[in-house]
């Protein structure tokens, strides 16, 4: 018999697969069979805050006309802002009273001033954790990386501050000193980091000869990426990991569990393939813990990560030399 059962940020998890952020987790019935169709757990869809920073404006400007205090300027930017998050921790309270799986909030955000209030508003509304969806494209010639790396660990320190439910963040790969940079957001206390983000990229179309969106759903090659970083991330941080982006089938999934996540976000292979995919994956997840006699995620998870790996040098190599010879 092969036992799924795991845990990410201290939460209790009947197996490894999360389904994460997107339209399929936006409303109570998505919700409802995400957990129906054998979710380990679920990841709302993100509320952003440039969202509610627009929508604000919006009502502002509509108002411009007939606002002329102050406090009557105020009423209406926190009655805005009420309205725009009430419906999302209505989301929470109603979907951890519908399923039995872990409710983990998600904020797409960019600020650490903004969020740390609202996290405590998350925590009230019954979320069993929150993840901070938190990207700082690093464009701007006058910040150096220190800079930005400084922002994040803000961000994750002051929504510590607030809130007793694990916190993750859901990051890129854009950092000169990736390690590093996690280990220190692992020391402010956070839960769990999610490697890597998927950030919206843009495309030229050339007879139009204007911007187009990329490709929004991954890849299958693509989960090469963060098997590389769970590797050797594994086992060097205070706080767990969950892999994401170009897992698409339980083979994938167990390559990542190999190598040392916690756990797996999925959202591409959902779309592509319809939530029931889900089953699958964990079928195949188990076929393979069977044929190898693994009985639990426990006996495998790091079992090749570069701590424990026979020759550690060979996750960091970047140049293909010998694997290219004889192909030129």
């Amino acid at each position: 018999m092969t036992d799924l059962r795991t845990k990410y940020m201290g939460l209790d998890l009947a197996n490894p697969l999360i389904v994460g952020s997107c339209g399929l987790t936006r409303n109570l019935q998505g919700v409802q069979r995400c957990a129906e169709v054998g979710a380990g757990a679920v990841v709302l869809k993100s509320i952003f805050e440039e969202q509610i920073a627009h929508e604000v404006d919006a009502a502002l400007a509509a108002s411009a006309g007939s606002i002329w205090h102050s406090e009557a300027m105020a009423y209406v930017q926190a009655y805005t802002e009420d309205n725009a998050v009430g419906a999302y921790l209505k989301l929470i309270s109603d979907a951890k009273e519908a399923v039995d799986i872990p409710v983990i909030a998600s904020v797409h955000c960019v600020s650490a001033e903004v969020w740390p209030g609202f996290a405590a508003r998350v925590e009230r509304a019954g979320a069993d954790a929150l993840e901070l969806n938190a990207f700082i494209l690093p464009s701007d010639p006058d910040v150096d990386g220190a800079a930005i790396e400084k922002r994040y660990l803000e961000l994750a320190a002051a929504v510590e501050r607030e809130v007793s439910v694990p916190v993750a963040l859901k990051l890129g790969c854009y950092f000169s000193g990736l390690t590093n940079t996690l280990r220190r957001l692992g020391r402010t206390g956070i839960g769990g980091v999610t490697l890597f983000n998927r950030f919206f990229a843009s495309d030229i179309d050339t007879e139009k000869l204007a911007l187009c969106p990329a490709p929004y759903l991954s890849e299958p090659s693509e989960y090469l990426l963060p098997l590389r970083w769970v590797s050797i991330l594994h086992g060097r941080l205070d706080c767990d990991i969950c892999a994401a982006t170009g897992i698409h089938d339980g083979q994938t999934m167990a390559k990542l569990l190999l190598a040392g996540a916690d756990a797996v976000q999925v959202v591409s292979a959902l779309y592509r393939n319809g939530i029931n995919h889900v089953g699958k994956m964990l079928e195949d997840l188990k076929g393979w813990m069977a044929a190898h006699e693994f009985a639990t995620i426990d006996d495998f998870r790091g079992k090749l990560s570069q701590q424990d790996a026979a020759n550690p040098a060979a996750i960091e190599r970047v140049q293909f030399m010998k694997f290219s010879a004889g192909m030129e």
